[in-house]
């Protein structure tokens, strides 16, 4: 996983009227913590960030420098928190956590199919996908971009369990091994999936309507970030 720069200032003021302000001039409230030290306010800039998650991902490692070159070391961290306005998709707040490139961390990876399965083009059936990111556990510069999964082998009633990837290195796979992945189903079970899905999505949409600012929320760490209101 390579590593990008991203400038920030710190915030002498927090709250949400700061926070409002910071927005309304393309900035984002975040915040800095982890690995024994006291957690800093600070904002980054909203394009540089968006340009960031969207070329390079989420779980690029983000090298924090200071702005303007004032001396202090670059800290290096990971994105654990992500909060997107849930229409217009702008970034509300980000929380930083610091890390060490010596140490493992577990950190979520997209999985993708490869291939068109045999039953799908032979005989009708749906690949459906069950998981779209798995956890794994490994060093920062080791984080895969994605876990690739070939499914052409797979006929109708087939399954791809999560203990069924492959993963280069010491890279471990921390999501239960017995989970579905990927599977090929008959073409009326997947109506019936995808109504399940159309019900699910709507109840997701209900909840973000009545908290419309939280859609992502890290794993682990999140008391390190200490009570800022955002």
């Amino acid at each position: 996983m390579a590593e990008t720069t991203l400038e920030y200032e710190r915030r002498e003021k927090t709250g949400t009227r700061t926070s409002k302000r910071l927005r309304r001039n393309g900035l984002v409230p975040a915040v800095i913590y982890g690995e024994g030290a006291p957690p800093v306010p600070v904002s980054v800039d909203h394009k540089v960030l968006w340009d960031i998650l969207h070329h390079r991902g989420r779980n690029t490692i983000v090298s924090l420098r200071l702005g303007e070159d004032r001396g202090e070391d670059a800290q290096t961290t990971i994105i654990k928190d992500l909060q997107q306005h849930p229409i217009r998709r702008d970034i509300l707040h980000v929380d930083f956590h610091r890390i060490s490139l010596t140490e493992k961390i577990v950190v979520e990876v997209s999985v993708e199919a490869v291939g068109s399965p045999v039953g799908v083009r032979e005989t009708g059936g749906v690949l459906e996908r069950m998981l779209q990111r798995v956890e794994v556990e490994c060093l920062p510069g080791e984080i895969p971009d994605r876990i690739d999964v070939d499914v052409a082998s797979m006929n109708i009633g087939d399954a791809t369990h999560v203990s069924d990837l492959v993963l280069e290195g010491d890279t471990k796979v921390i999501t239960d091994g017995d989970r579905s992945v990927f599977v090929v189903v008959p073409p009326t079970v997947a109506v019936e999936l995808e109504e399940e899905e159309v019900e699910a999505e709507a109840e997701a949409v209900e909840a973000e309507a009545q908290q419309p600012e939280v859609i992502e929320r890290g794993r682990k760490d999140e008391s390190e970030a200490g009570g800022e209101s955002r």
